[in-house]
């Protein structure tokens, strides 16, 4: 059942454990932050509170009425074909409608916003999108991310599906785990590159990849934060000397994927200046740190990376001059406006004390996968 009253969120709450960043002048600010959360913010935040940070057994069917008030919901769910396929394409989508000419919808769009907003695996809707995409004609919409040319930058469309996949927690089907071991791999390769410009060349006035080994894409890390049977012998220590490496080489120049005589732009690791101070920031920083960083912490690697303990101490104190919560407002279009790249914002508008609710809970998720609150 849904929490209903203080008592019970106190009594659940109690059973959490916040370490330090939470309790300032003898307040105990985890549990005010949650308390109000539970009350105030929207019903995916809620839900995901419960299930996520509170580790209580609450099943989706009992917020999805009012999570299917979303407008921005309603119009996902909207783009579902009668063969289960969400939208026109694989690769693209833009919630809310984007009026542009290149805009259309697309399944993946479509299916990480829905992971985000607390649909289940088991919902009919997401049953039915995941399973056309394990049909022959899956990738409809054909681009250059359909080719697996990794020495040139291109790791093709099978490393995309296996993220839609890994947003539901499956990863058992033979290509996710194919992908996996690659994801793996391409991390480890970045040990092989001792400055960026040795893996850079001039051309059409822009720095392009040269043939060999290249930086990651962000669905690299989307794959490794959001699966688990990789976790295994040495490997997170591991992952986090690969991290640590390729943060070291920051900040990255904008590169270009050369494929023929065509410049392509890859799906980079952002922010570029991985290293850079959270007192730096400026408006268009916060949303690809909040955004990658969800990440970092998801594979279980902050406080074993020194540069992402940094920041994680840094986001704790701004949370404990906010009182427990982000009061930083940050403004940038990215985090309400959903796409395959971009889109945080569980909260349909951010009046108010609304943006404050979505930022805190992101903060929440990053402090919970540190191991902040157990």
């Amino acid at each position: 059942m849904a929490i209903q009253n203080v008592r019970e969120i106190r009594q659940l709450i109690a059973t959490s454990c916040a370490k330090n960043i939470f309790f300032w002048g003898g307040v105990n600010l985890f549990t005010n932050v949650i308390e109000e959360l539970l009350k105030h913010a929207c019903p995916t935040i809620k839900y995901r509170i419960n299930k996520e940070i509170l580790n209580r057994q609450e099943t989706f069917e009992i917020y999805q009425p009012k999570i299917l008030e979303d407008k921005r919901v309603q119009y996902t769910l909207s783009w579902q074909n009668t063969d289960g396929y969400f939208g026109e394409v694989f690769h693209g989508g833009w919630i809310p409608r984007e009026e542009r000419k290149y805009s259309t919808t697309g399944a993946e769009s479509a299916l990480r916003f829905l992971s985000e907003m607390g649909f289940p695996k088991e919902n009919q809707n997401v049953c039915k999108g995941l399973s056309v995409l394990l049909d022959s004609n899956w990738n409809r919409g054909a681009s250059c991310w359909n080719m697996y040319y990794p020495e040139i930058g291109l790791f093709g469309d099978d490393l995309i599906r296996a993220v839609v996949f890994s947003y539901f927690k499956i990863e058992e089907h033979e290509f996710i785990q194919k992908e996996i071991q690659k994801a793996f791999d391409c991390m480890e390769r970045v040990n092989q590159i001792n400055s960026v410009n040795e893996i850079i060349q001039e051309y059409k006035g822009k720095n392009a990849y040269k043939p060999g080994v290249i930086l990651p894409w962000s669905y690299h890390l989307k794959l490794l934060a959001f699966t688990e049977s990789w976790r295994v012998n040495n490997n997170l220590e591991r992952l986090a000397q690969f991290m640590d490496h390729l943060i070291e080489l920051s900040p990255f120049p904008d590169i270009y994927i050369k494929y023929r005589s065509q410049l392509i732009a890859p799906a980079s690791i952002f922010p570029k200046d991985l290293k850079k101070s959270l007192k730096d920031f400026n408006d268009k920083d916060w949303f690809s740190w909040f955004h990658t960083f969800e990440l970092f912490s998801r594979m279980g690697i902050v406080k074993k990376v020194p540069i992402l303990k940094r920041q994680l101490d840094e986001l704790k104190e701004i949370l404990s001059q906010g009182d427990g919560f982000f009061r930083i407002k940050p403004k940038d279009y990215c985090f309400n406006k959903w796409s395959v790249y971009t889109g945080l914002a569980l909260e349909e508008y951010w009046k108010k004390e609304r943006w404050m609710y979505d930022l805190t809970f992101r903060s929440l998720i990053i402090l919970k996968h540190s191991g902040e609150i157990l």
